[in-house]
Parts: structure tokens; sequence; C-alpha cells
């Protein structure tokens, strides 16, 4: 690790203080595990479940609101897995409410895990713990949530894209099968 990378994680870490509520998303298809930590480290409530849904969101609004409550906490950071587009439904959620979003790396969270001696065995609740303690220390890529024309904009993209991949690909095969089989087909047109 460079110094300019220590010095940035050092950074965030310090950004976090004793009126934040770090918050660790292990993002699934249906469901989503939920693990919540102050700034020391202690965990204020771990293994909840919420669905992948509206509905779903809104409980962990609610559950959000109901720690910063209790404990006299103010800002809320998230840190979460990108699990292929699963989390894009919360992520622009809570960035909607106000809440910080981050992402963890996957090998951040493997090395991690493998670091914890009793996580012989993936659990999505355990999971969702070392992602929020990671997200505490300050190891999340900084990211930018873009919303409305510039995200959907970004979406078409990549569509057209993907698409565009796809078309030079069939028409490669077309080509090759086309030369196997019938090479004398240019001759003739």
């Amino acid at each position: 690790m460079s110094v300019r990378d220590y010095s940035k994680q050092v950074a965030r870490r310090q950004r976090i203080n004793s009126t934040s509520l770090v918050v660790g998303v292990d993002v699934g298809k249906a469901y989503n595990a939920v693990g919540f930590m102050n700034k020391e480290g202690k965990v204020l409530d771990g293994g909840a479940k919420v669905s992948n849904s509206r509905e779903g969101f809104e409980q962990f609004t609610k559950m959000v609101e109901d720690l910063k409550a209790r404990d006299g906490l103010r800002d809320v950071l998230i840190g979460m897995e990108p699990t292929g587009h699963y989390w894009r439904k919360l992520a622009y959620f809570a960035k909607e409410h106000g809440d910080e979003v981050r992402f963890i790396r996957t090998t951040a969270l493997k090395h991690h895990r493998e670091l914890d001696e009793s996580a012989s065995a993936k659990r999505d609740s355990r999971d969702a713990l070392t992602i929020t303690d990671i997200t505490r220390e300050g190891k999340y890529i900084d990211t930018v949530i873009e919303d409305g024309g510039m995200r959907h904009l970004r979406t078409l993209v990549k569509v057209r894209e993907k698409i565009q991949k796809r078309n030079a690909s069939a028409e490669n095969s077309l080509h090759a099968a086309l030369d196997d089989y019938f090479p004398e087909l240019k001759e003739i047109f």
C-alpha cells in the first residue's frame, strides 16, 4: 500500500465519528443481510435480513432510524459489496434518503473473511458484519452513484455496447460456418 493510499484510508476512517452509524449490507437477489456498528466497532445489531424490495428498503430505513434514535447517532455510512445488479435498488434508495453509500471490493471481503478464524464457512449475516467492519476501517471504494439522466444514459450505453458485441460475435460465427460449409458462396455472390 502506498503512502498516498494509506493517507486516503486514514482520512476515510476519520470521517467516521462518534455520531456515525456504520451499516454493512451483503446484497442478494431476494434478501439483503444487514449489520450495524458504531465507530468503535461495537455491533449494534447484526444478522437482520430485509427483502430486496420497496417494503424491505422501508423496513431497512426504519431499522436505521431506530438505531440512530436509540444510540444518539446522526450520520449513516452504508458499505456494500456490489453484487451483480442487485445492489442498485438499495443504493439508489439509500442515496435518495441522504445516506452515504460506498462499495467494498469482493477480494477485500474474501481476505477479511479468511483472516477471521471463526469464519470457515460463508454466511450472509457474517458477511454483512464483515462488510460493516471493512467500511468502518475506511477500506472502501470512493464511488459516485449517478442518478437521473446520467444514470439512464450510462445504462443505455452499456446495453448498446453489449448488443454490438453480440451482433459482431454472431456475424463472425455465421462467416465461419459459411467458410467451412459453403466456401464457394463468396464467388457466387
